[in-house]
């Protein structure tokens, strides 16, 4: 198979969908109430990590590494506004597990900090994408993909279970939302033209 039909198969082609996605959500997380916001996420991220296993080996064209487009400082800035928009719900225990203490330092994790490792890795992958450099995607693919193996997928696995208490804990999300992070409506966020929204329709029609 050819490095075009590699890098432009369905399952890079619909992880780079899902991927464009995660970005455009963690780019926008203030714009939702925190219980929309978990809503979204905890169906997002385990369709993120499905389909990034699907991803499809390749090995690296040029010696130099891949361009990358999210600065330190954009990182930086992203993380913090996503800590103080989850704000008390934002640390979790690394380390699911009834006999450590939640309170232990040393097994908390921060899903602000895991959310934008995760976001920094998939918008250098989308934007080499959008490029169309099939030479050039290849090994933006091959490193998304070394990198998911090797750091951000536990990450982005770890998130998933942080998610998931939010999501079905007995907890109010949205009491005490810092004013400036607070959404203009409390209108449902129109998500139809999603990918993910999508192959739901689809999956619910068959």
């Amino acid at each position: 198979m050819s490095t075009k039909e590699i890098v432009f198969s369905r399952n890079v082609v619909e992880f780079a969908a899902v991927a464009k996605e995660y970005c455009a959500f963690i780019e926008n997380t203030t714009n939702y109430k925190r219980s929309q916001f978990v809503k979204i996420i905890s169906s997002l991220l385990p369709l993120l990590y499905y389909k990034a296993s699907l991803l499809p080996e390749t090995e690296p064209i040029y010696e130099e590494g891949n361009q990358k487009y999210v600065t330190e400082e954009y990182y930086i800035a992203l993380n913090e506004r996503i800590k103080h928009y989850l704000g008390e719900f934002d640390a979790f225990p690394e380390v699911f597990d009834k006999r450590t203490a939640e309170t232990d330092d040393q097994f908390s994790a921060s899903m602000a900090e895991y959310l934008s490792d995760v976001y920094q890795d998939l918008k250098d992958f989308t934007m080499i994408y959008q490029g169309g450099q099939a030479d050039e995607i290849n090994d933006a693919l091959w490193e998304c993909r070394l990198n998911f193996q090797e750091f951000w997928g536990m990450r982005l696995a770890n998130s998933i279970r942080a998610v998931h208490k939010l999501a079905y804990g007995e907890v109010d999300l949205d009491e005490e939302v810092p004013e400036e992070t607070k959404p203009e409506t409390d209108d449902d966020v129109d998500t139809s033209n999603w990918f993910i929204t999508r192959r739901q329709d689809e999956m619910d029609n068959e």
